[in-house]
Formats: C-alpha cells, structure tokens, sequence
C-alpha cells in the first residue's frame, strides 16, 4: 500500500476512534468493544506489510458492529463506511 493511501486510512481510523470516545465513551460496555476493533483495524494497516485479507475482514465486521447502532449514532457509520471505502482504495 502507498503511503498516501495507508495515511488516509489511519486518518479515518482515528477519526472513527476519536467520534466513538465522543459518543459512547459514557458506556464502556458499548464503547471498549468497538474502540477495540477500531485500535486491531489500526494496527493492521500499520503493520508493513499490510495483512490485506484480514484488514478486510476486521474492517467489515467493524461495520457491521458500528451498522446496529446507526440509528443512535449515524456518524459512526458514516466513518466506517470512509475507513471501508479507505480501504478499498488502498487495494485492502
């Protein structure tokens, strides 16, 4: 992955990191879980070489965690759907 694109990745994630401390910071049984995905996410696209398949993997269950609260929390999903898409362009 190019640098360009494993930034813009990173961006997303700790934008997605800093809005979930926002909004569910309040409630560690929400929050801990999905900052946890958050920080695995990170950590595999900060790896050189980027684990491709399981980037994917950990980026789309975050998703779909992040999809169950989009009622509550459209942002969140919204952020995801960048970092997925992030992803996507970075050929993750």
């Amino acid at each position: 992955m190019d640098e360009e694109k494993r930034n813009q990745v990173i961006k997303h994630l700790d934008e997605l990191r800093d809005q979930v401390s926002e909004r569910l910071g309040a409630d560690p049984q929400r929050h801990d879980p999905v900052a946890a995905h958050v920080q695995q996410v990170r950590g595999l696209i900060d790896a050189a070489p980027a684990d491709r398949e399981r980037a994917s993997v950990e980026a789309s269950g975050l998703e779909k965690r992040l999809l169950a609260w989009e009622a509550e929390h459209p942002q969140l999903t919204l952020l995801a759907s960048r970092v997925a898409r992030a992803l996507e362009d970075a050929g993750l």
